[in-house]
């Protein structure tokens, strides 16, 4: 382990004194969508491209520090506000000469993007042995709050009977709709006086076709979202906005629907049979730009159904670089 840290060091000296006067850094920043709902996440992909011409290290030593940097403004060219103790790392990050590395950063949680309106957004990057700072080209995106078009409020269900006497705490399930030119989307809203517990897009209006919603007496919500006049999305989620149900159904002999027994309260998805992707209906997603496709297998980092990062060594910190490993014998190369 102590060779591996004395190569590494050493290769860093050397990387540091083979770097020409002229050093250049390509940096682009992109995002998935034009148009974000109030609260939901909004992804940043940064591309950073090496043409310096030799391996760019970005290490804990002053010589060898860097960053990236977000410069967000709103419609009126304010700077938006970072949030109170978070930051960005990207220590141990390696680019090689001409690599390009993309990371996806979820740029609401470090910056107060926590109003409604137009934002531009660009990156920065800078590095200690770069003769100077590079920035990327703004982009354009805006948030927007919706139009409520379904709303129930929820006891949260005392399921082990603990803490009977506990005050009674609701959640409330809102369905918004919001317009992403050309088309509109509906979004599901979960949350309380104190907090929002999940933003998820669930399904695209299509002209007359109705959605149906129940809640379940474990105060779960079942949705039932039309593809088509033929074929249906049934979703379902918990109070804490967490997807427990994902499936389509087509129309048959029967029409797929939403049953809520009025003496257990239990909700049961009945009639229809399961549809097929490709084959009974389009792929809603296809098309769009996945997180997986914004990034590289190795370095996609905060994908929907994972498990956190763990804590960074830095109290509000996330550090990029951590799982970026970092070969000494493939630097000497």
């Amino acid at each position: 382990m102590l060779n591996k840290v004395f190569k590494l060091a050493a290769c860093a000296a050397m990387v540091a004194s083979a770097l020409p006067a002229a050093a250049q850094i390509g940096i682009e920043v992109s995002l998935n969508r034009s148009t974000y709902m109030l609260y939901e996440p909004v992804y940043a992909c940064v591309s950073l491209r090496n043409d310096t011409g030799r391996p760019l290290l970005f290490g804990s030593n002053p010589r060898f520090q860097g960053f990236i940097l977000f410069d967000i403004r709103d419609r009126d060219g304010r700077p938006i506000p970072q949030r109170p103790d978070t930051g960005i790392s990207v220590t141990g990050l390696m680019l090689r000469p001409g690599e390009i590395k993309r990371m996806v950063i979820p740029i609401n949680k470090y910056y107060d993007l926590d109003d409604t309106g137009r934002y531009t957004v660009r990156v920065f990057i800078s590095h200690n042995m770069l003769p100077a700072e590079y920035q990327s080209r703004d982009v354009s995106f805006r948030i927007e709050r919706g139009v409520d078009v379904w709303t129930r409020t929820v006891g949260m269900a005392n399921i082990d009977g603990e803490n009977a006497d506990a005050p009674h705490r609701t959640r409330t399930y809102t369905i918004r709709i919001m317009t992403e030119s050309p088309n509109k989307y509906y979004y599901l809203v979960v949350e309380d006086e104190r907090h929002v517990y999940g933003v998820m897009r669930v399904g695209r209006v299509f002209n007359a076709e109705h959605f149906s919603a129940e809640v379940d007496m474990l105060s779960r919500i079942h949705l039932l979202m039309p593809l088509s006049s033929k074929v249906f999305h049934y979703l379902s989620f918990s109070i804490e906005g967490e997807n427990v149900n994902n499936s389509y159904w087509k129309v048959t002999n029967t029409i797929p629907m939403l049953y809520r027994d009025p003496t257990s309260g239990i909700v049961t998805r009945m009639g229809g049979a399961e549809a097929r992707k490709g084959v009974d209906f389009k792929d809603p997603n296809q098309g769009k730009m996945t997180l997986a496709q914004m990034m590289t297998a190795d370095e996609l980092r905060e994908a929907e159904n994972t498990p956190p990062p763990p804590p960074p060594r830095n109290p509000g910190k996330v550090d990029l670089g951590r799982s970026m490993e970092i070969d000494a014998d493939k630097l000497k190369n």
